[in-house]
């Protein structure tokens, strides 16, 4: 679906600017997932903000110039941030966004009385 596709990447390239942000597509190491891709998506987003390292795209090795996307392609890469935007697309119309942020500082927790789980 690659119409589908330059429509993500022109949506991305609106907010973001081109190459703004490091665009990462971890189905592509699974396969299509059906109800399971979301969740994989987010749980991905989730690590990666925690590890501060993206995965690469798997089996694709040149994205169209005119997407104007940075997407993170041979090998994970060091990222830094604190959001990550996860977006879905499925069959039949479906699309879905969901911005995930890393947890506070536990020093940060701790000073504002709320309590930390240990």
């Amino acid at each position: 679906m690659p119409e589908l596709d330059a429509s993500e990447a022109e949506a991305l390239t609106a907010v973001f600017g081109a190459g703004g942000v490091p665009v990462t597509v971890p189905k592509t190491a699974t396969g299509r997932l059906y109800s399971g891709a979301g969740p994989l998506d987010v749980v991905t987003a989730l690590l990666t903000l925690r590890d501060g390292l993206a995965p690469p795209t798997v089996n694709v090795t040149r994205v169209p110039d005119a997407y104007g996307l940075d997407l993170v392609v041979g090998r994970p890469r060091p990222v830094s941030g604190t959001a990550a935007l996860v977006l879905a697309r499925g069959h039949h119309g479906f699309n879905s966004a969901m911005v995930v942020r890393a947890p506070a500082p536990a020093e940060a927790i701790a000073g504002s009385g709320r309590k930390v789980a240990a």
